[in-house]
Formats: structure tokens, C-alpha cells, sequence
């Protein structure tokens, strides 16, 4: 406030705002300042306060926490207490057997033991051994109802499949045609020479098939050699177009500098009627080349195709 006394002084009033409107200004410029400086106070203030119960609350828990292990570690004592009281050691003679404690290495241990009277054990075995037996039994009386149910899917399934059987020889029998060749083989007398003039007409004919099979593969491959010659001799033919391609690519760019020459001397509305002619030209020439150069290679496409893969008839 000291620092804004020499601001409120009439020097720094504008020339255009009157005394009386520039008190109430310096004024409210006061009480605006003194107010936030009080909020200010009253923020650090606030904060402090906060501070501190938050220490009050983490000591609050702190006490807390040791209040309940003192009273955990209290009910501790006096169960301790409670069992020393309680549990009182008792020396018992027992016979080897009765009793079941796991031994340890050194010495057994029968904390955790129970003493339970030898009629108990004696009704709990007999149990035991009653209820093992009649499991047992039941498990036997299953075990053959499941195998003579098993034998008899078996012999079912058995019985089905030789009926099966039967039923196909006598539809085989059935459906059979007597032809002159079975008529021989059942009322010839020597079926044994028959079957060796057979075996040798099979003989011939297989190797009839081979040579003939030889023969076929060389012309296969005398075809094979003059397709590939073939396209040996079209790849030729397509570096020579590509050479030409370029070539004519080159003299198509030297055409077009010279037009482009010629139409610079041109007025701009010819120059631009003469680009417009120049370019439907080039396009339309363009269009038929591709058209043209399409259609011989797909003429050449398909008779390569159909010269290497020639179709195979079926001889029925």
C-alpha cells in the first residue's frame, strides 16, 4: 500500500478525468488492492491450516496403527498364556502300531496329534473295509455287464458284415454275364496253354505300346525344338521393333521441336488452334498404332498358344 500512495497522487491523474471521479477511482483501485492482499492472507492462511491437519491426521494414523499392534500383540500374550495354562504335557505308554505320527529324523513331533480311543479306529476301519468291498463287487458286476454287452456289438457287427458279404456275391452272382470267354475257361480242358497264348498277345502289345510311345515322345520333342527356334526367332523380332521404337521416338521429339519452332512465329490464337490440331493428331495417330500393334500380337499370342499346346482328342 505504501508503493501506491505515490500512484494515487494527482500527477499521474489523466488530463481528461476529473478530480472527483479520479478519488473514487483511486479509491476503488485501493479497496481492490486491499482486498486481494486479504485473500491472499487468508489463502496462505487456509494453507497452514491444512498443513498442519494433515499432520495431525498422518500422526493420528500413526497412532492408531500402534494402538492396534499393542493390542494385537496383547491378545497374542494371552492366548499364549492361555495355552501354556491349558496345554499341559501327559506321558502315555502306547503299543508299536497305534500310533499313526509321521516319525521325524530325529524325534517325532505330536504337536498337532489326537488321542482317539482304539474302538473308534477299530469301527472307522471295519467301515472301511466293508464299503471297499462293495465297491469292489460293484465295480466287478460293471465291468462284466460292459464286457457282454461289448461281445455281444462285436457279434452283432460280425453277423452283419457276413450278411453284407452274401449279399454282395449273390448280386454278383446274380448280375454276371456268361460270356464266351468264362464259357471257355469253365468247359475248356487245357485253360493252362490258353492263359500262356494270352500272356504272350499281352506281351506284344505292351511292347507294341512302347514303341509306339518312344515314337510319339521323339516327335514331341521335334516340335518342342521348332517352337522354341520359334520364339528364339519372335524375341529376335522384338529387339529389332524396340531398336526401331526408340528410333522413331527420337525423330517423333526432333518433329516436334521443329513444330514447335514453326508455331512460335504464329499468332496466339493460331499458335493455340495449331497445338490443339497438333495434339487430336498425335493422339488419334497414337490410338491406331496401339490398336494396330494389339491386335498383331494377340494374333501372334494365340497361334503361339495354340502351336504350343496342341489339343490332345480322346480316342474312345
Amino acid at each position: 500500500l505504501e508503493a501506491m500512495t505515490e500512484l494515487d497522487s494527482d500527477i499521474h491523474r489523466p488530463d481528461i478525468l476529473e478530480a472527483d471521479t479520479w478519488e473514487m477511482f483511486v479509491e476503488a483501485r485501493t479497496f481492490k488492492v486491499e482486498s486481494e492482499l486479504k485473500v491472499k492472507h487468508h489463502n496462505q492462511k487456509i494453507q497452514d491450516l491444512n498443513n498442519y491437519l494433515q499432520r495431525l491426521g498422518d500422526d493420528d494414523d500413526c497412532m492408531k496403527s500402534r494402538i492396534e499392534k499393542a493390542f494385537q500383540q496383547l491378545n497374542d500374550l494371552r492366548e499364549k498364556k492361555l495355552r501354556y495354562l491349558m496345554n499341559l504335557e501327559i506321558q502315555l505308554l502306547l503299543k508299536q502300531g497305534q500310533v499313526e505320527v509321521d516319525p521325524g529324523v530325529f524325534s517325532t513331533k505330536f504337536e498337532n496329534a489326537l488321542l482317539i480311543h482304539r474302538s473308534v479306529i477299530e469301527d472307522l476301519n471295519s467301515q472301511i473295509v466293508t464299503l471297499g468291498e462293495a465297491k469292489v463287487a460293484a465295480m466287478v458286476d460293471c465291468k462284466d455287464y460292459y464286457k457282454n454287452i461289448h461281445l455281444l456289438e462285436w457279434e452283432h457287427e460280425k453277423m452283419m458284415m457276413e450278411g453284407e458279404d452274401l449279399n454282395t456275391k449273390t448280386r454278383d452272382i446274380q448280375t454276371l454275364r456268361v460270356t464266351k470267354e468264362l464259357q471257355v475257361f469253365l468247359f475248356a480242358e487245357n485253360n493252362q496253354q490258353r492263359m500262356q497264348k494270352e500272356i504272350q498277345t499281352l506281351e506284344k502289345t505292351i511292347k507294341l505300346n512302347e514303341n509306339m510311345h518312344k515314337r510319339k515322345v521323339s516327335d514331341k520333342k521335334r516340335i518342342l525344338d521348332r517352337l522354341n527356334g520359334l520364339i528364339r526367332d519372335k524375341e529376335y523380332e522384338c529387339t529389332v521393333l524396340d531398336s526401331e521404337l526408340k528410333e522413331l521416338a527420337v525423330s517423333l521429339v526432333e518433329r516436334q521441336q521443329i513444330q514447335e519452332a514453326c508455331v512460335a512465329d504464329m499468332t496466339p490464337a493460331a499458335t493455340q488452334r495449331m497445338k490443339d490440331i497438333v495434339a487430336r493428331r498425335k493422339l488419334v495417330d497414337l490410338a491406331k498404332s496401339q490398336s494396330q500393334e494389339v491386335a498383331v500380337l494377340r494374333a501372334e499370342v494365340e497361334r503361339l498358344r495354340m502351336k504350343t499346346f496342341p489339343a490332345l482328342v480322346q480316342n474312345n
